[in-house]
């Protein structure tokens, strides 16, 4: 399962969400012949960005836990472009304890042959079943951090945790990115000790209100920072796969999916 790039916040509202499923969507638009999966693993129903009536996890859970697998089939019904197809968390939040890793497994191993790229939102909580099941898979793994200082703190108080749960990140992304501000790209390589390779950011957009409003992500509300800094991740994500970059040879307006 190498096609599996899986992004894990550091806490609620880091923006894992907005970058894992951005991620997902820039690959598809400008990778026609790639089938594309972008799957919410993290305890919630995660549909901020998706329309009504997605495709939930919560309806396969008894496959699941039976060791039977989903066809791409089953999540036609929450397409948004012919190659881009989602898959929405848990829709009853109180029922997340009975998702265990395992059915995370089964999920993945049912789809892989099925998509050339499967992107997962793993959320912030690795107590979940499901997040711990996609954190442990085989594929890159990024961890989203805000541009903030208890967001950093954070960082390194879960630092042990993850690695006691042999939990590693490929890279770190440092999200609603602000050259003004403070906590700098430069102040959490320093706090972090990670090397300035490992790190990629994704800009803050004064659209946000918007996306979420219209339930849309950046990409698609127009944000030119953001979908740059997010051709970046995506082509890291590529890289990591085995597959060629993407290439935008000309500067165009971003086509919405709608």
């Amino acid at each position: 399962m190498s096609q599996i790039a899986v992004f894990h916040g550091i806490e609620h509202k880091a923006g894992c969400t907005m970058v894992a499923q951005s991620a997902a969507e820039l690959i598809a638009k400008e990778k026609k012949g790639l089938t594309v999966l972008f799957a919410a693993l993290n305890g919630r129903l995660s549909t901020e960005y998706m329309s009504d009536g997605a495709v939930s996890v919560d309806e396969f859970k008894v496959r699941l836990k039976s060791g039977i697998g989903i066809d791409r089939n089953a999540l036609s019904r929450n397409r948004r472009i012919d190659n881009l197809y989602m898959l929405a968390g848990i829709d009853k939040e109180e029922e997340a304890r009975h998702f265990l890793p395992e059915m995370a497994d089964v999920l993945m191993q049912s789809l892989c042959d099925r998509f050339d790229v499967i992107v997962i939102d793993s959320g912030c909580d690795i107590d979940n079943g499901l997040a711990y099941g996609a954190l442990r898979m085989k594929g890159v793994k990024y961890l989203v951090v805000e541009q903030a200082e208890s967001s950093v703190r954070r960082c390194e108080r879960m630092k042990g945790i993850h690695e006691g749960l042999s939990i590693g990140f490929n890279k770190y992304v440092l999200s609603k990115h602000l050259e003004s501000d403070p906590i700098t790209a430069n102040y959490l390589l320093s706090r972090l000790g990670i090397d300035k390779a490992m790190l990629l950011v994704a800009a803050h957009s004064a659209n946000g209100r918007v996306s979420e409003l219209e339930r849309r992500t950046l990409l698609e509300t127009g944000d030119e920072r953001f979908r740059r800094d997010m051709l970046r991740i995506a082509n890291d994500i590529m890289r990591a796969i085995g597959m060629e970059d993407i290439s935008i040879k000309r500067r165009r307006a971003w086509n919405s999916f709608i």
